[in-house]
């Protein structure tokens, strides 16, 4: 964790994608991320012996490899990957050079030289969350020079990766495919809907972006494998309820005694009703322990969880998921999109309450012995 990788890994949610083509709506780098590995988890789970360390750091490698080439088109990236495609790998590597450490360096530098499994469930995740995005397009600028070339290509490339159940299954349109949809679906929703930003960062992109602080910051107070995986992926699906409920707004669910509670029932039952059945059936539990209390400290054991009160070094070593450690990422993540805001000149009233209030609240504040003070300090991410 360091102030230009979290910076870096934020520009992403500036990044316009399909920016050459009339588009419905904007389409952004951050989210396409985050609608990927949501698909990796889903493929992920009908094989067997997959890594999800690995698949986890191919993710976070693929975003920062797209974050240092910004908006090249794939079809550009591809020609340069076929001529010069150690260069390519050298520039970014060099872009990334202190930045970031020695095992994300491994995985940057692997991702496009190798064919494992874990890979080729991003790549194929990548292929789906693309088409996702471009029925939109389709639809809208059919009439688009080279569009239907566009589209062949996509449909050629997904073919690849056929031998992945996940993939045939997702390409079936049926109600798994419903659910990466219901997931889709959050990007339309912006963030502090109220109060005008830059970037506007949506639901779905925030919550990669508290997926990968909550793993960074599980991995720096030194969580087993199983704690790196369940962090990762509650912190990814925090906000999910959000699809069918629209975002909240923080003052409204506070300044009404019992609607706090009120709305955790509705969203529960939801979660029950209308997410759950969308999941293969290996996947409706433990979505449902990742989506239960996210923000609680739970240890998991067989097919359900216990919330634990208190942190001792016990808890550390256990499978389970640490709720309060997904919570302090998830205000960073509302930081950084205030403090970037402010930084591109845009503020108002709301933002810099937010900062000054985040800033006060992680003074002096530690969680798994990570002192968390300088990530909430504004003076941490100047030049």
């Amino acid at each position: 964790m360091n102030a230009n990788l979290i910076k870096l890994i934020f520009t992403t949610a500036s990044i316009e994608r399909w920016n050459d083509i009339p588009r419905p709506f904007k389409l952004m780098e951050l989210d396409k991320q985050a609608h990927r590995m949501i698909i990796a988890y889903l493929i992920a789970h009908y094989e067997k012996e997959v890594d999800f360390i690995k698949l986890i750091n191919f993710g976070i490698a693929g975003l920062l490899y797209r974050a240092v080439l910004t908006d090249l088109k794939s079809p550009v990236y591809y020609f340069l990957r076929k001529k010069k495609g150690k260069e390519v790998d050298e520039f970014v590597l060099s872009n990334l050079k202190g930045i970031i450490d020695e095992e994300l360096e491994y995985y940057v530098n692997l991702y496009n030289n190798t064919e494992c499994l874990e890979k080729r469930i991003i790549s194929a995740s990548s292929y789906l969350s693309t088409k996702w995005e471009f029925e939109f397009i389709y639809n809208f600028a059919k009439d688009t020079f080279g569009i239907n070339d566009i589209k062949k290509d996509i449909e050629n490339e997904l073919e690849d990766y056929y031998d992945l159940e996940g993939v045939r299954i997702l390409n079936l349109k049926r109600k798994s495919y419903d659910f990466i949809s219901l997931c889709g679906n959050l990007r339309f929703q912006k963030r502090w809907a109220n109060t005008p930003r830059v970037p506007e960062t949506s639901v779905l992109g925030h919550m990669l972006f508290v997926a990968i602080m909550s793993y960074f910051l599980t991995k720096e107070y030194g969580g087993n494998d199983k704690k790196c995986y369940y962090n990762f992926f509650t912190a990814l699906f925090h906000d999910l309820p959000e699809a069918l409920t629209r975002d909240i707004i923080t003052p409204v669910k506070q300044g009404v005694k019992g609607l706090d509670k009120i709305l955790k029932n509705y969203e529960n039952m939801l979660i029950e009703e209308k997410i759950l059945p969308l999941l293969p059936k290996n996947l409706k539990n433990e979505l449902k322990i990742l989506l239960t209390d996210e923000f609680a400290n739970k240890i998991i054991e067989k097919d359900s969880f216990k919330i634990v009160t208190e942190i001792d070094n016990d808890f550390k070593e256990k499978t389970g998921i640490d709720g309060s450690l997904i919570k302090v990422a998830d205000h960073l993540g509302a930081f950084i999109e205030a403090l970037m805001s402010i930084k591109h000149g845009i503020k108002s009233p709301e933002l810099e309450r937010a900062l000054m209030f985040l800033s006060e609240k992680y003074k002096n504040f530690k969680i798994f012995d990570i002192d968390m003070e300088k990530y909430f300090d504004k003076r941490f991410y100047e030049e």
